[in-house]
C-alpha cells in the first residue's frame, strides 16, 4: 500500500511534564508512559495546518501521551512514540477520514486553529466556536531539512494498532522552555486539568512546509 501523505504549512508541537498517574490514567493499560524523571511523564501537543489531503485542507490538534517505541532489531529507532487520546478537527471530513483509516478517537464538533507566526516564534489559539480550548506558544531555534519517524498507537474497542509516520520539511528544535501552555476549561482538556501539566514545555519543535506520510496500519 503507498504512503498516506498530508501536506502541510505548519506542524507545530510542544512536550510538558505531567504527573505519571495522570497519564497512566490516560493510557489503555498494554501501554506505559515514558517517563522523564520518577513520577512525571509527558504530555504532547501538535498543532497541524494541513494544505492537500485525500479530505483538502483543515486544521488539526493532536492530544497526546508519549509512550515507549516498538522496535524491531535492524529498524529506525523512532524520534518519539505517541498515543493521541484526543484530537480535534476543523472540518467534519477530515474527522472521518481519521476514526475510519487510522482510529483515531476525535472530538465531534470543528474546532478551529489560527497560527499567529512573528519574530521567530508561533503562537496557536485552539477554539471551538467562541470557546478557547489552549493556547500554547513555541519559539524558533536553528532551522535544518529533516526526515524524521515517529509512531502512533490507537485502539478499537479490543483491537490494537500502530501506524509509524514520517516527517518531511524544514525544522527547528530546541529545549529552552521558552514556551507556554494555557489549558482552558473545555471537553477537550478535562483529562489535563487534573494531570499537573506544566505551564511551560521542555521540548519544543516546528516544521513548516513539509509533508506527513503514514505508512500503513499495523494490527498488534
Amino acid at each position: 500500500m503507498p504512503l498516506t501523505k498530508y501536506h502541510f504549512r505548519m506542524a507545530v508541537s510542544a512536550f510538558f511534564e505531567m504527573s505519571t498517574e495522570g497519564a497512566r490514567n490516560i493510557l489503555p493499560r498494554h501501554l506505559q508512559p515514558l517517563e522523564v524523571r520518577h513520577g512525571r511523564s509527558i504530555f504532547a501537543v501538535t498543532a497541524f495546518d494541513f494544505t492537500d489531503s485525500m479530505v483538502g485542507s483543515y486544521q488539526e490538534i493532536v492530544l497526546a501521551v508519549i509512550v515507549p517505541p516498538l522496535v524491531k532489531p535492524g529498524t529506525t529507532l523512532p524520534r518519539s512514540a505517541f498515543y493521541p487520546f484526543l484530537v480535534g478537527t476543523s472540518t467534519a471530513q477530515a474527522r472521518e477520514h481519521a476514526i475510519e483509516r487510522w482510529h483515531l478517537p476525535h472530538h465531534m464538533a470543528d474546532i478551529a486553529v489560527e497560527f499567529d507566526e512573528s519574530d521567530a516564534k508561533v503562537r496557536m489559539q485552539v477554539r471551538e466556536s467562541a470557546k478557547p480550548i489552549l493556547d500554547f506558544l513555541v519559539n524558533a531555534h536553528d532551522w535544518s531539512d529533516v526526515d524524521h519517524l515517529y509512531q502512533s498507537f490507537m485502539i478499537a474497542t479490543d483491537d490494537k494498532f500502530k501506524v509509524d509516520i514520517h516527517m518531511r520539511g524544514t525544522f527547528t528544535e530546541h529545549e529552552e522552555e521558552t514556551g507556554e501552555i494555557h489549558l482552558h476549561d473545555h471537553p477537550m482538556c478535562e483529562k489535563l486539568l487534573d494531570a499537573d501539566v506544566e505551564s511551560y514545555p521542555f521540548r519544543e519543535l516546528w516544521m513548516k512546509h513539509g509533508v506527513q506520510l503514514f505508512e500503513e496500519l499495523e494490527t498488534l
